[in-house]
């Protein structure tokens, strides 16, 4: 019997300069090109001032947890092997606060993450030209 195969992201038109830039081993986040806003996620239309001006700028790859999840139970069988998961919403630095990326922490590191621990992004391959940006911890908080 083979094990599942994992779900991949849709990519679409207004998504697939962030997972071209993924597979090349850089992060990108799309900002509205008339009013400066950062959105995630990429979409032609900005919802703050309804411009359809994205642009992509390049991103250092680092940021701060400022949500934390941790799955203990597999939502899809193909995850079976990663649990427990962790779950994370990352504000990207260069964003002013406003670019957040959801994404998992690298395996093992959730015991050690708190919000507001800092992650730098890692690129771990899902499928033939699909890379996934995840995070991993710069360092380990100490227990409280």
């Amino acid at each position: 019997m083979s094990a599942p195969t994992k779900p991949l992201p849709r990519i679409d038109a207004d998504s697939a300069p962030f997972w071209e830039a993924a597979a090349e081993g850089r992060l990108v986040g799309q900002r509205c090109g008339s009013c400066d806003s950062w959105r995630w996620p990429p979409r032609e239309h900005c919802p703050e001032c309804h411009a359809a001006t994205p642009v992509w700028h390049e991103l250092p790859g680092t940021g701060s947890i400022v949500g934390l999840v941790v799955v203990h139970r597999p939502m899809d069988p193909a995850f079976a092997d990663e649990i427990p998961l962790a779950l994370i919403h990352v504000v990207l630095d260069g964003t002013d606060d406003k670019g957040v990326l959801q994404s998992t922490l690298q395996q093992g590191e959730w015991e050690h993450a708190r919000v507001g621990s800092r992650v730098a992004v890692q690129f771990t391959p899902l499928h033939d030209d699909v890379v996934l940006p995840t995070f991993t911890l710069l360092e380990l908080e100490k227990e409280i």
